[in-house]
């Protein structure tokens, strides 16, 4: 059966949301969250309309991102990279987690937002899930910080004996994951069809906002990502407005980012982003 939302024109399939948390619980949810984005919607301006396609797609990149860093887990453990393992199980949950933030029409953007402190995502993400069940969202919290305290240990002290029991499990972190992506999806999902459903002119996006999203670096150095330039650019020159996540996704869009990990040679042993596209969220 599949586990839809009843949101119009939505046909993402929640089926760990729904497993997790039930359909009475979601459809609460979506009832809650609704008006916040409806407001928005009716507010609609060149900043809005900017912010929100910003953090559409900075939310798309954030799984992107955590599939790449998952799949290299996989392949770091296969090659036996032990060392890189606490980075790689704990990036991704972490990115996740800001996937949600950046979809979360109660958190307003802000310069900051793109770059939140870690304990302070954490906190975060534990108190939206826990908008769906008091206890997951203090079961996600813990764990997150659990594998954040885990990687730090390498990064400061760094124990002699290398990895120990207390390294999160590899099927733990995909499922929680999995569930991070649905929870944004959704909300992403709701933002589309209120905008959809309110908003009645096309509105133009603030260029110098835009470009500061593909703008790296600060004081060492500084550099503009052509690939995040060319996305931005055809989200504005085609469609002009916010989408959910998996409508802001293109094949193309997808291709292009675990395109940008593939090896510069022919090792054919070597590692390959593309081998498992799908293992959090069905990119197109």
């Amino acid at each position: 059966m599949k586990c839809l939302s009843g949101i119009k024109n939505d046909y993402f399939e929640y089926n760990l949301l729904y497993s997790t948390f039930g359909k009475n619980t979601i459809e609460s949810r979506i009832n809650n969250l609704r008006p916040s984005f409806v407001e928005i919607a009716k507010s609609f301006n060149i900043k809005f309309n900017t912010q929100w396609i910003i953090r559409t797609y900075l939310a798309s990149k954030m799984i992107l991102a955590s599939s790449v860093l998952l799949t290299s887990a996989q392949y770091a453990k296969h090659k036996n990279l032990k060392i890189v393992e606490p980075y790689l199980l704990y990036y991704p949950l972490l990115s996740c987690a800001r996937s949600v933030i950046f979809t979360n029409p109660y958190i307003e953007w802000n310069d900051d937002l793109p770059s939140m402190p870690h304990s302070k995502t954490i906190n975060i993400i534990g108190d939206i899930v826990a908008k769906y069940d008091k206890k997951k969202g203090e079961e996600i919290k813990n764990f997150i910080d659990w594998a954040r305290e885990y990687r730090e240990i390498f990064s400061y002290k760094f124990p002699a004996n290398g990895l120990t029991e207390h390294l999160v499990k590899f099927d733990q972190v995909v499922t929680i994951c999995r569930l991070l992506c649905e929870l944004a999806q959704l909300q992403s999902a709701i933002l589309e069809s209120s905008i959809t459903k309110h908003v009645t002119q096309k509105y133009e996006i603030d260029e110098t906002e835009v470009t500061r999203t593909y703008l790296y670096g600060d004081k060492n150095f500084q550099f503009i990502d052509a690939e995040d330039g060319y996305r931005l650019g055809y989200i504005q020159r085609k469609v002009s407005r916010p989408y959910s996540i998996i409508n802001t996704m293109t094949e193309g869009m997808v291709e292009d980012f675990f395109g940008a990990w593939c090896s510069d040679s022919d090792d054919e042993d070597g590692y390959n982003p593309d081998a498992n596209w799908h293992i959090i969220f069905p990119v197109p």
